[in-house]
């Protein structure tokens, strides 16, 4: 069972896009409370966010994962890279490992090993 992060949002838009469902079909089911989320501002009209944990909930942690999880992200990902030369990919993804260990360091206070971009070659299939 993969379980999201809970720190994860989503509009009701990006969900309904992953579901191919329109947006207002999200909204009714965040109204009807069929599907958690936090209402953020709009008098007009209520804006909605909803969270990784709410779409676990009313998913299943396993199904959330599949269509919202980092294997969702990475399949996103390697699509926006495949038109882009290999060279720029792969220091884009250098990069964004750095980041990664960066925010993880400030947030754990755990040191993690760079990987290299060998490593990072391996693990991405080139």
């Amino acid at each position: 069972m993969t379980a999201l992060p809970s720190v994860l949002v989503f509009t009701p838009a990006e969900v309904a896009g992953v579901l191919r469902v329109t947006p207002e079909t999200i909204r009714r089911k965040i109204v009807s409370g069929e599907l958690g989320a936090v209402e953020v501002g709009g008098r007009e009209r209520k804006q909605y966010r909803i969270t990784a944990t709410d779409l676990s909930a009313w998913l299943g942690p396993e199904r959330a994962g599949q269509l919202f999880g980092i294997g969702a992200s990475l399949r996103a990902v390697e699509e926006a890279f495949a038109a882009h030369p290999y060279e720029e990919v792969e220091a884009a993804i250098a990069e964004a490992v750095q980041v990664v260990k960066a925010r993880r360091e400030t947030a754990t206070g755990e040191t993690q090993a760079t990987p290299t971009a060998e490593e990072i070659r391996a693990r991405f299939g080139r």
